[in-house]
């Protein structure tokens, strides 16, 4: 009865010769029913044990195995059926006559066994049902009841048989590595395997976010929900973080780390270090087999945590990988790792680590080597279109919720986005609401003329700018993408004699980049890709989230678009605020009042304001920057005395004319940020930058004030008339004995900052 209810999932069966039946002792029942199951089409593995050495011929004119229960040999002989017959050892081929051919210890082993096999040994194991018995034994169900229902007979031939088993083999593969981060070993690594490790340890926590969204991607069965869209996470290897650790032990690099404070000593103290052995060797094997650029990223144990992202912080190198010498790609491969540990102890990490708990003895870092999704073009590589995109949105517009969340695009390489250049930015749930397009100058203003790519004819970067990592990054004109022809579903046209922005290329005038073939006529359904990976990666980490992502635009019907998933990062939101009513303020007590901020709660420690006049010169913003720093140094050195930031533009751009270029190392003493207009020129509040979110991140209040919004104003004069501390052309460092107060409250969106002496209880 217990056969006939489970003998579908049996691996075999053991059995004594006797054993009651209808509740009397029978001393054949165990003969019987060995008989019984040998004779079933399935002919699964039997074991008669019995201390009647008589049973032995029995069990051999019916093919099963026998065992001797006073054996001296007993639990061994049990062990070896186990492995051998059920299917927990190796599997062995052997011809119909019984002789072993080769073995297969686990799938991989098993493919390549099957494809050179003689056809007659693959018929013979088949008709026993030794795949599916030997996949069950280890945990493969699913594939195993794919091909136990099936019989030799089924197939038009022998051959037929076998190409099936590959096939399914092969799929189950697939599928299996899509979702799991397997060690590399230089026998066992292989093209399908889209997550690897390298060494042990931690992936870093950039790392396990892509690890993790792998898996999600593979649960989810993304190719159902958008057809025509591949969807995936790039190969990717990550260097674990015990990697780290050995380098740094080996190369006794610990004292530089700590003690030096010149990034470009700490650079070429780490340049100089030798890498542990071991790892040296299997990123030599890894860099050999893959033939693709990659990008070297970051991923330190501090990064893409809940409470403090660290975005940005860490340096990336994009590699060719494409010299015809080895040796010359594994150095390149190397010198971006090195580089990347040592911007662990860069002045920005440095004063970032120092605005948090954590300290830079708890720094472990593990590193990224992914392949760089785009395409070429002459000596170019770059993405078809690249960007942020967020869950929610801190600056919704008119008609959309925060939670409708909001992207930033833009053509080429995602510099453009992550450093605050022109992209377009929209909401995946109403893509074709375009508010920084509303009229022909804004389509002037703020379209994208030109973009970044990876010059593949420079071997990787000047690694004698040792803190830098641009040297082959190429910056191009519309032009480039035109001849191209990437910027047929990109670009507009601005034809001057009629002042109109037309959608497409096919006209005369000046191309810009709006987006119009995707949010309009949808030949790449982009908002859909985005809001699907934002639910899942919501539903995934339990919170908003942020993602990296690039696509390419597929010219050949027959072949589906793509869009490689680069990165995600959980996403702080304001909280609730309900201490103070913010409209019941004096305007004569308030400095600022926003009705576009940022943050939440309250800030009272803060008596210094540093301000940036909105008449700047462009070509001086670096200049400005500096000056910020060294304001910013003095103050950190004063009891870590909090400033308020007041200026111009986009704070943190990496564009010179939008805004001042600072980085997050120039002001990490700031506890709010006021953004105000430039002169002139007409900038959106910029949130795709990796600047933004860690403001964000730490819960800095963050303003917008425009002229030309009601909601919002600033006492420009009465800055003005204040004493200040430090005061040149364009920048003004103001100090006070009382100090000023600052109250966000991002849920509605409004911000306050009162001057000096003001009480709170004054509402």
């Amino acid at each position: 009865d217990l056969y006939e209810r489970y003998h579908d999932h049996l691996l075999g069966v053991i059995t004594d010769a006797s054993f009651p039946r209808n509740g009397v002792l029978d001393k054949t029942a165990g003969l019987d029913f060995a008989q019984m199951v040998k004779s079933e089409p399935m002919d699964p593995p039997v074991l008669m044990q019995s201390s009647n050495e008589e049973h032995a011929k029995f069990a051999e004119s019916i093919r099963a195995r026998f065992i001797d229960k006073d054996s001296k040999t007993l639990l061994n002989d049990v062990r070896e059926f186990i492995r051998t017959d059920l299917g927990f050892g190796d599997f062995i081929f052997k011809t119909p006559d019984g002789v072993p051919i080769t073995s297969a210890s686990n799938l991989n082993d098993m493919t390549e066994a099957l494809n050179s096999v003689p056809v007659e040994s693959v018929v013979y194991h088949a008709t026993r049902n030794d795949f599916s018995t030997w996949l069950m034994a280890r945990t493969e169900f699913d594939l195993a009841r794919k091909l136990r229902p099936r019989t030799i007979d089924e197939f038009e031939s022998p051959e037929a048989a076998r190409q099936y088993l590959l096939t399914a083999i092969n799929r189950h593969l697939e599928s299996e590595r899509a979702g799991l981060v397997a060690d590399f070993s230089s026998g066992s690594f292989d093209a399908v395997s889209t997550f690897l490790r390298i060494g042990s340890g931690s992936l870093g926590g950039k790392g396990r976010g892509l690890a993790f969204f792998n898996s999600l991607l593979n649960s989810y069965k993304i190719d159902e929900h958008i057809p025509g869209v591949k969807i995936f996470v790039p190969p990717s290897a990550v260097v674990a973080t015990d990697v780290f650790d050995q380098f740094m032990a080996k190369n006794d690099l610990w004292s530089v780390a700590l003690k030096q404070t010149d990034d470009t000593e700490i650079a070429r103290a780490f340049l100089r270090a030798d890498f542990p052995d071991e790892a040296l060797d299997l990123l030599g094997v890894f860099i050999d087999r893959v033939g693709y650029p990659v990008a070297v990223r970051s991923s330190s144990l501090l990064e893409d945590v809940a409470h403090q992202p660290f975005a940005g912080i860490y340096n990336t190198y994009l590699l060719p990988n494409n010299h015809k010498k080895i040796s010359v790609r594994i150095k390149e491969l190397c010198n971006a790792i090195k580089l990347v540990y040592a911007s662990s102890f860069f002045i920005d990490s440095r004063r970032y680590i120092e605005a948090t708990p954590n300290r830079l003895e708890d720094i472990k870092m593990a590193a990224i080597i992914q392949e760089l999704v785009g395409k070429q073009h002459d000596h170019y590589l770059y993405p078809d279109i690249s960007g942020v995109a967020r869950s929610y949105d801190h600056y919704p517009m008119e008609g959309i919720s925060p939670d409708d969340g909001v992207a930033m695009v833009a053509i080429g390489l995602g510099r453009t986005v992550v450093e605050g250049g022109k992209c377009v930015r929209f909401s995946p749930a109403y893509p074709r609401r375009l508010y920084q397009f509303s009229k022909t100058q804004d389509y002037l203003d703020n379209a994208q003329r030109e973009f970044f790519a990876l010059d593949l004819s420079v071997p990787g970067p000047d690694w004698k700018d040792l803190t830098g990592n641009t040297s082959n990054y190429a910056k191009l004109g519309l032009d480039a993408a035109e001849k191209h022809g990437t910027l047929y579903v990109t670009g507009s046209t601005y034809d001057a004699q009629n002042e109109t922005v037309y959608d497409g290329i096919s006209r005369q005038g000046v191309r810009l980049v709006t987006l119009a073939g995707i949010l309009k006529s949808k030949v790449y359904p982009l908002d859909e890709i985005l809001t699907f990976l934002l639910d899942i990666g919501k539903a995934g980490f339990s919170c908003p989230v942020e993602i990296e992502f690039a696509g390419n635009i597929s010219q050949n019907p027959e072949e589906p678009h793509e869009m490689g998933f680069l990165q995600i990062r959980p996403l702080v939101i304001p909280g609730e605020m309900k201490d103070f009513d913010l409209d019941k303020f004096d305007r004569e007590d308030i400095l600022c009042f926003s009705d576009k901020a940022i943050g939440y709660g309250h800030v009272e420690e803060i008596k210094d304001i540093v301000y940036v006049s909105q008449k700047i010169d462009s070509l001086k913003t670096h200049d400005i920057a500096s000056e910020i720093d060294n304001i910013n140094i003095k103050l950190l050195a004063d009891e870590s005395r909090p400033f308020l930031l007041i200026g111009p533009g986009r704070w943190g751009t990496s564009d010179r004319f939008y805004g001042i270029p600072v980085s997050w190392a120039q002001i990490s003493g700031v506890r709010c940020i006021v953004e105000t207009d430039i002169e002139g020129v007409n900038v959106e509040p910029s949130q795709g930058t990796h600047f933004f979110h860690n403001i964000t991140s730490f819960g800095i209040g963050y303003f917008t004030v425009h002229s030309d919004s009601r909601g919002c104003w600033l006492d420009h004069d009465w800055i003005t008339n204040q004493d200040a501390e430090y005061e040149s052309k364009f920048v003004r460092w103001i100090k006070f004995d009382e100090p000023l107060k600052v109250i966000v409250d991002g849920k509605k969106h409004k911000g306050i900052v009162l001057k000096p002496g003001v009480p709170l209880n004054h509402a």
